[in-house]
């Protein structure tokens, strides 16, 4: 879970759209909030709209667990200076060792 946390907030587009490639299937739906998105194009335009929002911020895994094809990860999103910005926990179903739907769930702000 940590190179998908690291993922979201990667500068470099091709290291990024890589990543994508070994952690998603290319029909992979992110549930966030009210929003869906579908496939590697919309992925990188919410990575592209959080470091906008958040310019120097990373993820730190605080837990995670897998059951069957299923994994859980509870996150930290810092700011550049150390400061929470959010919390979350991500839920994740596998197909073989790619990531098929993506679930995140903000559990707090700061």
């Amino acid at each position: 879970m940590n190179s998908l946390l690291g993922m979201w907030m990667q500068s470099n587009r091709t290291t990024r759209y890589t990543a994508m490639q070994e952690l998603f299937r290319h029909d992979v739906v992110f549930h966030y909030g009210d929003a869906e998105y579908a496939g590697f194009e919309a992925l990188e335009g919410l990575s592209d709209e959080m470091q906008s929002r958040y310019p120097g911020a990373h993820f730190t895994l605080t837990a995670a667990s897998t059951v069957g094809n299923a994994v859980r990860a509870a996150w930290i999103l810092k700011a550049a200076d150390g400061r929470e910005i959010e919390h979350g926990t991500y839920f994740a179903t596998l197909d073989g060792d790619r990531i098929s739907s993506l679930y995140g769930f903000v559990e707090g702000t700061a």
